[in-house]
């Protein structure tokens, strides 16, 4: 009988880092904003991407509106790359556009994570669990 194993890249959140980022209206779309971002895995082997975080505040720093982005929506035209993750020492320059659909918003915040795993289908799971590991 095969087991259901699953191997992943290493998913160590404290040696990945945003190490600039960016959030600018879009000159030529009225509506629109645009997110840069530059990613760096710190560590000297490779690395799953990691989930970001967009949170859009207003003058308190309340938050406005959250987004999580998976690797598949921030690396559009390299998700072929995603399996084989980000190498040792790498860096991955990133730019999303949004619609920001009337929402008033005069900050941000941008975070990196990794989601938690699964849990296993048992009645022993029911507690909750963090939503990042």
């Amino acid at each position: 009988e095969m087991l259901a194993c699953e191997f992943r890249l290493p998913r160590r959140a404290d040696l990945m880092s945003i190490e600039s980022s960016d959030l600018q209206a879009d000159s030529q779309r009225p509506g629109v904003i645009v997110l840069n971002a530059l990613l760096r895995n710190r560590a000297p082997f490779a690395q799953e991407y990691p989930d970001l975080e967009l949170t859009l505040t207003d003058q308190g720093e309340r938050a406005v509106i959250r987004r999580v982005l998976r690797p598949a929506e921030y690396l559009q035209e390299k998700r072929a790359a995603i399996p084989l993750g980000m190498g040792g020492g790498g860096e991955e320059s990133v730019r999303i556009y949004f619609e920001t659909g009337g929402i008033l918003a005069t900050g941000y915040q941008l975070f990196l994570f990794y989601p938690c795993p699964a849990l296993p289908s048992s009645p022993y799971w029911q507690l909750s669990y963090p939503s990042r590991c």
